[in-house]
């Protein structure tokens, strides 16, 4: 009888650990498909390698923050920039797309927007941080010593309800960040919020959740500290 009993449990606890398993492959199934991007992208795949100037190149990728980031040419104009923004990624898409829009070129210092999409998506915060990291791996594969440059997901009012998954996902990135040789962590977070840590909708269009020029005059204004001393 108590051989029958630990035969039992044993086998519920394989069959536990089968089924967690299971649902955390299901995770991965769920993704949106990469090439959903292919039409929007695909002069930007098949572009050759940017050609060098005198001055610094910087490549900013990621979803609609960065492509909406109309004025990034003229906010960063001491730069040669490329904007390869694609709205409504998430890290696992920028992942699939890396080779051929991103790493092909000889930047000096790469600057990335994803984790606002994967929250949204409902993709389990440890997932989304797995994701980041293969981001880095990526990189660090084909450029071992270019500076990058991760944006944290930035507070919405149209994503409020999820402000627990957003400061957790930043807080990992921060941390790996910080222990990454090159890797810096620009924290769009907090300089959104007021003084009552509330998020002005002044920043932001009707739909509560792409920016406005006034919040990328935010971002632009306290990121450009960070690029210049990397690039200095």
């Amino acid at each position: 009888m108590r051989f029958l009993i630990i035969s039992l449990l044993q086998f519920f606890l394989v069959f536990h650990q089968a089924l967690s398993q299971d649902q955390y492959q299901s995770r991965y199934e769920e993704y949106p498909d990469p090439k959903r991007f292919i039409n929007e992208i695909e002069s930007q795949l098949k572009e050759a390698p940017f050609k060098k100037t005198d001055k610094k190149l910087i490549v900013f990728t990621g979803s609609s923050s960065i492509r909406f980031w109309m004025g990034l040419k003229d906010d960063f104009s001491d730069y040669d920039i490329l904007n390869r923004g694609f709205g409504g990624s998430i890290f696992s898409d920028l992942n699939y797309f890396m080779d051929d829009l991103i790493l092909k070129h000889e930047s000096d210092l790469i600057v990335i927007y994803e984790g606002d999409n994967d929250i949204s998506f409902k993709i389990p915060n440890e997932i989304i941080i797995e994701d980041f990291i293969k981001s880095h791996k990526k990189i660090r594969k084909k450029k071992p010593d270019t500076p990058v440059i991760y944006i944290a997901a930035k507070p919405s009012p149209s994503r409020w309800d999820k402000k627990d998954n957003y400061l957790y996902v930043n807080k990992k990135i921060k941390d790996f960040c910080e222990e990454n040789k090159n890797t810096y962590f620009f924290d769009s977070w907090s300089i959104m919020l007021d003084e009552d840590g509330n998020i002005p909708e002044k920043y932001f269009w009707r739909d509560m959740l792409h920016m406005n020029r006034s919040g990328y005059d935010v971002w632009a204004k306290n990121i450009k500290p960070l690029i210049n001393k990397i690039l200095e």
